[in-house]
C-alpha cells in the first residue's frame, strides 16, 4: 500500500486542480448522485457523516453545502491530500484529518455515524481480505439504520463498456495498477451478511457510454485525442442513467 499512498500524495502535489481524477465532470456527477441519495434517505438534524478517502475534500464540501445541519468529517491516508482539503473546512461542521479505512475501529466508536461515504476509495486496497474487512469496519461504525454510500468500481460494468469499445474498433480501457475492482455478485453476497439492505445503482452508465464509447469513437473517426474538458462531458452528466456500461456504481447499504 505504500506505493499506492505515494501515488496519491504525488497527485496531490502535482495536480491540485484534478487531484483525485482528471475527469472533473465525473466528480460533479458523483457529488450530485450522493446529494440526491442523501435527500432520499432524509437525513436527521445533526446527522454525523464520515467521508473516507475524501482526497482534496471537494466532494465533501459540495455535499456539505446542501445539508447545513449535518456534520461532516473527511479522512484520507495521504497527508498531502488532507493539506488540500483543510482550506475547505467549515468550523466544527466540516473537518478533515489523516486516516485509513483499514483502521476505523481504532479511531471511531461503534455506531457513531449516520452515514459513511466512500468515493473510489476501497478499490485502492489491493487485497480482497482488506477490502471486505474495510466494508465490515464501515458497517460497525454505522448506527442502526445508518447508510453506507459508496461510489466504487466493479468489473462487470468495466467489461460491458470495453465490449462496446471493441465493437467499434477501440482499445480496452485497462484497470489501473493501483486499483482492484469488485465483482458485483461477490460484493452483494458478502455485503448482505453485514447490512440489512444492499443495492448497486448504475448511476454513471450513460455518462460512460457517451464519454468513453461514443465520444472516443468520434475522436477516432476525426483523428483527434479525447479531452476531459470537451463539452460532451458536461452534456453527459445531465442524461438519465441507462444500462450497465460503467465500472462505477453507487453502493447503497443500510445497517
Amino acid at each position: 500500500m505504500d506505493e499506492v499512498k505515494e501515488y496519491w500524495s504525488q497527485r496531490a502535489v502535482q495536480s491540485s486542480q484534478a487531484a483525485t481524477t482528471n475527469d472533473i465532470y465525473l466528480r460533479r456527477l458523483e457529488a450530485a448522485t450522493l446529494i440526491a441519495q442523501l435527500k432520499a434517505i432524509k437525513l436527521g438534524k445533526g446527522a454525523r457523516i464520515l467521508d473516507i478517502g475524501c482526497g482534496d475534500g471537494e466532494t465533501t464540501a459540495a455535499v456539505a453545502r446542501t445539508f447545513p445541519s449535518a456534520k461532516f468529517h473527511g479522512i484520507d491516508f495521504s497527508a498531502e491530500m488532507i493539506d488540500l482539503a483543510k482550506p475547505r473546512s467549515g468550523g466544527e461542521r466540516i473537518t478533515f484529518s489523516t486516516g485509513d479505512v483499514r483502521s476505523l475501529r481504532e479511531h471511531f466508536q461503534p455506531g457513531w455515524f449516520d452515514v459513511i461515504i466512500t468515493n473510489r476509495c476501497l478499490i485502492n486496497l489491493l487485497n480482497r481480505d482488506e477490502q471486505y474487512d474495510a466494508v465490515e469496519q464501515i458497517s460497525s461504525c454505522l448506527c442502526g439504520g445508518g447508510y453506507f454510500l459508496g461510489t466504487e468500481n466493479f468489473i462487470g460494468g468495466q467489461s460491458a463498456m470495453n465490449a462496446l469499445r471493441q465493437s467499434l474498433g477501440l482499445q480496452d480501457i485497462p484497470i489501473r495498477w493501483h486499483n482492484l475492482y469488485f465483482d458485483e455478485k461477490e460484493f452483494l453476497d458478502r455485503a448482505r451478511r453485514l447490512f440489512e439492505r444492499v443495492e448497486l445503482i448504475n448511476f454513471s452508465s450513460t455518462y460512460y457510454l457517451v464519454t468513453r464509447v461514443v465520444y472516443s469513437a468520434l475522436c477516432k473517426a476525426e483523428g483527434t485525442e479525447p479531452a476531459y474538458d470537451h463539452p460532451i462531458y458536461g452534456i453527459a452528466t445531465s442524461l438519465p442513467p441507462s444500462g450497465d456500461f460503467s465500472p462505477i456504481k453507487l453502493i447503497v447499504a443500510q445497517a
